[in-house]
């Protein structure tokens, strides 16, 4: 007679019961029936003890059917397949945590509930030589930024809330619930509270997710004086290939309340005319109008070319007071095929205003063009649903023994403040590469090679230099 598997204690009651179930059957078997016997009930304890291990373990999905036995078999023990069903049952109502996004999700057996801590620590170096300004050259490091937060949902009703530490402050970024719906039969959702823009590539996608540690000219500079923020509303809606947006809003929440808020309305459109296994082809339009408040300062941004740490590397709008409404407008393109991508953005802004000489009106644009190619590990990851930079998935991640990605990269952009008073110009290079380490985790080295023609401020004339910039990125 074959050797018996030995049970667990967890299945020792199965294997009394269906023995005792069997007994009478048994004593008046011959041998041979007896072994054949003896050899179906083994089997079907292995394969019980093999369903409630899994069960217990989490394994198995609420349900799911019992392996069905080879042979015919007596019937299992009641009591057992109780125990089964109890456990099945408890699975099935137990809330599910998911890993997936580098930090705990958690969510309620029907998913309706979810609920996910969300943050990142960007750790920064810098190093500037060869401006013909001694000043400019300055070495050193910064923590970039520290952000806390988290995000759920419960049913069709979002929210998000979120803290950055940064510039030696803390400063409050998202801030928002959203309401999923239905308009004209097409996925749409209403954001309440305070969000980033939905405009352009760069200026609506987080720099976690970014190729380069900074969004280009465009994304920061062609922008509302209420800068990448604004408490408000914002409807979007989604199309099988497009989606488009439109939004109400006044400065973001960290206005300290003593003036009245600057209002923008805004818009932002993209069509994918190709998706698919060839490639994508990614076009879009965006615009805003603004009311600029009286006394409101920013209205012009200085351009940090050389990166965020060397605030003596920038493009000065000069100064140009009583601005009081203004207008911006661009374009963008963006094409993905296999391991490379690469994508362009214009845009240009319009302010008028009363100053001493009288009433004026005034414009400035940026462009940007930038490509990539990941030579292994990895596809460039870009949502064509929102239009927007996602987050790359790593094949074989570092931190489980694999080399992780690498990713080659290039940008050229160029500011033009020349139509204000005293504004200045100025253009930069930068080539780099970025080492994903897992899909939460990235090393990322710019070179950049900028240029500065400025009249105003400290640093007046042409100037040129290379600034090498180094960051150690989380974000979850």
């Amino acid at each position: 007679m074959p050797m018996l598997p030995r049970p667990r204690p967890a299945a020792l009651a199965a294997a009394i019961g269906l023995l005792l179930a069997t007994s009478a059957a048994a004593a008046q078997s011959t041998p041979a029936a007896l072994e054949d016997l003896v050899r179906q009930q083994a089997e079907q304890i292995r394969r019980l003890e093999a369903r409630l291990s899994a069960l217990e373990a989490g394994q198995a999905p609420a349900g799911a059917a019992m392996p069905p036995a080879t042979t015919a078999a007596p019937a299992p023990d009641a009591a057992l397949l109780e125990r089964v069903a109890k456990i099945e049952a408890a699975q099935a109502e137990a809330p599910t945590v998911n890993w997936s996004k580098g930090a705990p999700q958690f969510a309620s057996a029907d998913g309706e509930i979810t609920f996910r801590p969300r943050g990142r620590v960007f750790v920064d170096s810098s190093s500037t030589h060869g401006s013909d300004f001694d000043a400019r050259n300055i070495t050193g490091t910064e923590i970039r930024s520290v952000r806390l937060g988290f995000e759920g949902s419960y049913g069709m009703l979002g929210y998000a809330v979120e803290g950055d530490f940064a510039d030696n402050g803390v400063v409050w970024k998202s801030a928002y619930a959203t309401i999923g719906h239905r308009l004209s039969g097409r996925e749409a959702e209403l954001t309440i509270g305070n969000r980033l823009n939905d405009r352009g590539i760069d200026g609506s996608s987080g720099t976690g997710n970014t190729p380069f540690q900074d969004r280009n000219v465009v994304g920061t500079q062609i922008l509302p004086q209420r800068g990448l923020f604004g408490v408000g509303l914002t409807e979007r809606i989604y199309g099988e290939d497009w989606h488009a947006s439109v939004s109400i809003a006044g400065n973001d929440l960290n206005n300290v309340g003593d003036s009245d808020d600057s209002m923008t309305l805004a818009g932002r459109a993209h069509w994918n005319p190709l998706k698919g296994e060839g490639g994508l082809l990614h076009l879009g339009a965006w615009g805003f109008y603004e009311d600029i408040a009286p006394g409101s300062s920013g209205v012009f941004r200085s351009a940090a070319i050389s990166g965020h740490l060397n605030d003596l590397v920038r493009i000065a709008p000069g100064a140009l007071a009583g601005a009081d409404r203004g207008s911006g407008y661009g374009v963008e393109l963006l094409g993905v095929r296999g391991p490379f991508w690469g994508y362009g953005e214009w845009g240009r802004r319009e302010v008028e205003g009363l100053g001493g000489t009288g009433r004026y009106d005034v414009a400035h644009d940026a462009w940007a063009l930038s490509a990539g190619w990941f030579l292994s590990g990895a596809t460039p990851s870009f949502a064509a649903k929102t239009g927007t930079w996602g987050r790359v998935k790593v094949v074989r991640p570092v931190t489980a023994g694999g080399p992780g990605a690498w990713e080659l990269k290039a940008r050229y952009e160029d500011v033009d403040y020349g139509d204000l008073p005293t504004g200045g110009t100025g253009d930069a290079l930068t080539l780099g590469v970025n080492w994903y380490l897992n899909d939460f985790s990235r090393v990322m080295l710019d070179a950049i090679r900028w240029r500065t023609d400025n009249r105003s401020g400290e640093y007046q004339g042409e100037d040129r230099g290379t600034t090498l910039n180094a960051r150690f990125q989380l974000a979850f």
